[in-house]
C-alpha cells in the first residue's frame, strides 16, 4: 500500500511540475494574472472578496450581494460564485490581507487545478484500461486541453478535478460497493453543488447514462447494494450542500434575479464542429491555422481556441474507439458518454462554419423543453469536456494497444516522442500576465466617509466588469442594470435612458419633465453620489446626450478624471 502511495505522489508531483511549466509564469506571480479578453478576471476577484468580506464583516449571506444593484441587492445563487476555491482563499485573504492575497491565490489554485485535473485523469484511465505509461499521457492531453486554459478566470469551468473526482469515487464504488465508498462518492459531489451548479447538472446526466447503460448491458450489478450506496451517497450529498439548496429553492420561488437564457445566447455559445478540428489562435504551434477556424466561424458558436481537443487526442482517441475496444472496461459506456455529450454541446440548433441552421432543432432545443434547468445553461459548448474525457479514456486505449506490440527500449522511445509532442501542441506558456489598474478616482471614493453608491456608464458588460473590480477597494454600492433587454421605461427609467440617452430627448417637452423626476427620485433612492461615465466607451452623439441628460439633473459638481472619465457628483 506504502508503495503504491508513493508511486502515486510521483506521478502527482509530475503533473504539478508539468501544470507550472506551461502555465508559466502563473507560479511566480502574486500580484498580477492572465486577463485574456473578457475581464472576467475581475469578477472571480469580486467573488473571492465578496465572500470572504460578507461573512467575516458583513456576517450576512455570501448568496446575495447587498452592494450591487444597490439598495436591492443581487442574487449570487445562480451566477458563477465558485464558494468551493474560495472557502480555500480565506486563510490566504486572513493572513495576508484582503484584495491583496487574491491574485496569489488564484494562479495557484489553477496551477493545482491543472495537476488534480491530470492526476485525477490518470487514475480514471489506469482503472479502465490498466496501463500506466498511457493513462499518464492521457492524463496530460485531457488536463492542458485548450478549453481549461481559456476558462482560467473562470472558475466555475476551469474546475475540471472537481468534474473528475466524483467520476473516479463512482467507479470505485460499481467495483467496491461498501459504505466507505458510498461515504466517499457522497462527498466528493458535494464541492459542485458550491462551485459549479451546471457541472453538477452533466455530472447528474453522467451518472443517468450510467444507469442506463447498467440496466441494457449488465443488470446484475444494478443490486440491492448497489442501490444502498448510491442512496447513502445521495443522502450525504444532499445533506452537506443543504445551504445551497435552501438558498436555489428560494430564489426560484422569489425569481428576484433572471436566471434563464435565451436561444440565440445559448447557439452563440454552443459548439461549432469547425472549433473542433481547427486550432485558435492560442494554440501557438499551429499559428496562422488558428486564424482560419475564427474567421470561418464568424461569430457562429465556440471556436478552436475554446473548443479544440488537440489533433493528438482527435486521432488517437478516434484510433482507440476501433482498435482497442476490448481494452477498454465499459467500452459501450464510454461510447455513449462521446456521443451524447458531443450531440448536447451543439446546443439547440447546429452552428456550421459561418451560418446557424435554425429549421432542424438538436436534441438540446428538444430536452430544454422537457426539463426546464437546461434554459439555466449559457454555454452548451462546455459539455465538450465530457466527450473529450471519454476521447481521452479511448486515446488511453489506444496508447496502450500500441504499447503492447513494442519492446523494450522502442516502447518508451515512442512513448517518450508522443509526450513531448503531446506537450509542444497543446503549451501555451508563456502566459500573458496583467493587472487591471485602480484609477485615482476610485482610490478617492474609497477614502470618502458615508453610505453611498456609484453608478458607472455605458450599460456595458465590460464596465460591470470594471465596476465589480473597482468595487472591491472603494467597498460603496455599485448601480447595475437587469440583463439586456428587459429594460423599460415604466419600471426601470434610470436604466432605460441612460441606456440610450437619446430617447429621452424624443418626448415631448411635459413627459420629459415627468421623466426627469422619476430618474432623480431614483437616483435620490440608490444614494447615487457619482455618475461616472467611461468615456472610452461611448460616441460623441451618445456623450452629448448623456451630458444633456445628466447636467438636467442638478449635479454640484462635474468634472474629468484622468481624461478617463467625465464625473457627476451629486448630493444624494
Amino acid at each position: 500500500m506504502n508503495g503504491q502511495s508513493h508511486k502515486s505522489g510521483r506521478i502527482f508531483f509530475l503533473y504539478l511540475v508539468l501544470s507550472i511549466v506551461l502555465t508559466w509564469p502563473l507560479a511566480v506571480n502574486l500580484t498580477r494574472y492572465p486577463l485574456f479578453d473578457r475581464l472576467d478576471i475581475g469578477m472571480t476577484i469580486l467573488n473571492f472578496w465578496w465572500q470572504y468580506y460578507a461573512l467575516f464583516h458583513f456576517h450576512a449571506d455570501p448568496w446575495f450581494h447587498s452592494l450591487v444593484n444597490y439598495p436591492d441587492g443581487f442574487s449570487l445563487v445562480f451566477f458563477p460564485l465558485y464558494l468551493a476555491y474560495g472557502v480555500l482563499s480565506f486563510p490566504f485573504q486572513f493572513l495576508f490581507g484582503s484584495p491583496g492575497a487574491i491574485p496569489g491565490f488564484f494562479n495557484w489554485i489553477s496551477i493545482l487545478s491543472f495537476a488534480f485535473t491530470g492526476f485525477l485523469a490518470f487514475l480514471i484511465c489506469k482503472k479502465l484500461v490498466n496501463s500506466a505509461a498511457s493513462a499518464f499521457i492521457a492524463g496530460i492531453l485531457f488536463t492542458f486541453l485548450p478549453f481549461h486554459y481559456w476558462h482560467l478566470p473562470r472558475c466555475h469551468a476551469s474546475c475540471l478535478e472537481l468534474v473528475l473526482l466524483p467520476i473516479y469515487c463512482y467507479l470505485r464504488l460499481l467495483e467496491d460497493k461498501t459504505r466507505k465508498t458510498a461515504i466517499v462518492f457522497g462527498l466528493s459531489l458535494v464541492p459542485l453543488f458550491y462551485q459549479s451548479p451546471n457541472y453538477l447538472v452533466y455530472v447528474s446526466l453522467f451518472l443517468g447514462l450510467s444507469l442506463l447503460y447498467l440496466l441494457v448491458a449488465d443488470r446484475k450489478m444494478l443490486d440491492r447494494k448497489w442501490l444502498g450506496s448510491v442512496a447513502l451517497a445521495a443522502l450525504i450529498a444532499i445533506t452537506l450542500a443543504l445551504p445551497f439548496l435552501l438558498e436555489a429553492g428560494k430564489e426560484i420561488i422569489r425569481q428576484t434575479t433572471p436566471a434563464t437564457n435565451t436561444v440565440d445566447t445559448q447557439v452563440l455559445f454552443s459548439a461549432n464542429p469547425v472549433g473542433m478540428v481547427l486550432p485558435g489562435p492560442n494554440q501557438k504551434l499551429y499559428g496562422s491555422l488558428g486564424r482560419l477556424g475564427e474567421n470561418l466561424i464568424a461569430g457562429h458558436g465556440l471556436t478552436g481556441k475554446e473548443i479544440f481537443p488537440g489533433y493528438l487526442l482527435l486521432v488517437t482517441g478516434v484510433f482507440g474507439i476501433f482498435l482497442a475496444r476490448r481494452r477498454v472496461k465499459f467500452f459501450g459506456f464510454w461510447v455513449l458518454v462521446f456521443l451524447f455529450f458531443l450531440i448536447m454541446s451543439l446546443g439547440p440548433f447546429l452552428d456550421l462554419a459561418g451560418k446557424t441552421f435554425y429549421r432542424f432543432p438538436l436534441p438540446f432545443y428538444l430536452l430544454q423543453k422537457i426539463f426546464p434547468v437546461f434554459l439555466m445553461d449559457r454555454s452548451p459548448g462546455r459539455m465538450t469536456v465530457f466527450a473529450y474525457f471519454a476521447l481521452a479514456v479511448f486515446s488511453a486505449a489506444g496508447f496502450a494497444w500500441i504499447g503492447g506490440r513494442l519492446k523494450g527500449g522502442k516502447r518508451i522511445a515512442v512513448f517518450a516522442a508522443i509526450g513531448v509532442f503531446a506537450l509542444l501542441e497543446l503549451n501555451q506558456a508563456p502566459l500573458s500576465m496583467g493587472r487591471i489598474e485602480l484609477p485615482k478616482l476610485y482610490r478617492e471614493i474609497a477614502r470618502e466617509p458615508g453610505e453611498f453608491s456609484v453608478l458607472d456608464l455605458p450599460l456595458l458588460p465590460d464596465i460591470y466588469r470594471f465596476s465589480g473590480y473597482f468595487q472591491i477597494f472603494h467597498k460603496k454600492g455599485i448601480v447595475v442594470a437587469p440583463k439586456k433587454g428587459e429594460v423599460t421605461s415604466e419600471d426601470q427609467p434610470l436604466f432605460y435612458y441612460f441606456d440610450e440617452p437619446g430617447r429621452f430627448f424624443l418626448l415631448a417637452p411635459e413627459k420629459q419633465e415627468s421623466e426627469q423626476g422619476r430618474i432623480a427620485a431614483e437616483l435620490k433612492r440608490r444614494r447615487v453620489k457619482y455618475v461616472i461615465v467611461y468615456l472610452k466607451f461611448v460616441d460623441a452623439e451618445k456623450r452629448e446626450h448623456m451630458d444633456q441628460l445628466l447636467e438636467r439633473l442638478g449635479p454640484v459638481r462635474v468634472f474629468n478624471s484622468e481624461n478617463l472619465f467625465s464625473v457627476y457628483q451629486f448630493a444624494y
